[in-house]
């Protein structure tokens, strides 16, 4: 899983949609209780060797926070693609044409999705793509205020920053602030996740929030069908109401 911030709140939106749902939950990460009627797995990322037991064990289950049309997989995943987008097109659309973008893992589908999004925004309004904005991180704040610290070396450091991930911007809003930058006045940021801590620096974060909740309560829904044989497998259900949330990390430019 992605972030321990995602991991927390899936299990708490999880544990919200059993009990709507009258279900018993078991937290596991080995496949090993016995009497299991189906498995809700929280990402397809570190749970390939699960999943391939459940498949061996004809234990019915299915993916959250993942999607593909190709596989044969029961998945439900967040369009990271589309939100990716739509917060880079914010920032061009607030007259940013330096634009850099901190990613989080790229062998994660979420990683791989907002980083083409970033470049679908820029390819979209004919911006010309700098390969050195693009800097990877792993999803925590010290990778992120690395990557930072590399951008603010550059002769035209960014105007604007798309971070993948909140921990992650706010590690790169920590170090642009300790080079004696101002933000949003010299860089702004945009994030992804929308996690409380994001808020706490003085400087609400601009962000995208993930529909955890509906995410949480279709994985348990479709779970249950899938188990009472009451659904078509596999299971494809792909989420594109992610939400940009603007606060106060974005300055406007003159356009």
């Amino acid at each position: 899983m992605y972030s321990s911030f995602y991991t927390l709140e899936i299990i708490k939106e999880v544990s919200k949609a059993g009990i709507r749902h009258d279900v018993d939950l078991l937290i596991d990460t080995t496949c090993r209780a016995n009497n299991i009627s189906g498995i809700l797995f929280a990402d397809l990322m570190g749970n390939e060797s699960l999943i391939k037991k459940a498949k061996v064990k004809k234990i019915p289950y299915l993916i959250l926070n993942y999607y593909s049309k190709e596989a044969k997989d029961n998945c439900i995943g967040i369009d990271n693609r589309k939100a990716g987008f739509e917060a880079v097109n914010y920032l061009i659309e607030a007259g940013h044409r330096r634009i850099a973008t901190i990613t989080g893992k790229l062998d994660a589908q979420a990683g791989i999705q907002r980083l083409e999004g970033f470049k679908e925004a820029l390819k979209k309004k004919h911006i010309a793509l700098d390969k050195r904005y693009i800097l990877s991180g792993d999803w925590t704040r010290e990778s992120g205020s690395l990557a930072m610290k590399k951008l603010l070396t550059f002769a035209h450091p960014p105007t604007a920053v798309f971070v993948a991930g909140d921990e992650m911007a706010i590690g790169a809003i920590e170090a642009t602030r300790d080079a004696g930058l101002k933000v949003p006045e010299d860089i702004s940021f945009v994030g992804f996740d929308n996690i409380p801590q994001a808020d706490l620096g003085g400087m609400p974060l601009t962000t995208v929030e993930q529909p955890l909740s509906e995410l949480a309560e279709l994985g348990i829904k479709n779970l249950l069908q899938i188990i009472r044989k009451k659904t078509k497998q596999p299971v494809k259900i792909l989420l594109g109401n992610a939400k940009l949330i603007k606060k106060e990390s974005v300055k406007v430019l003159a356009k």
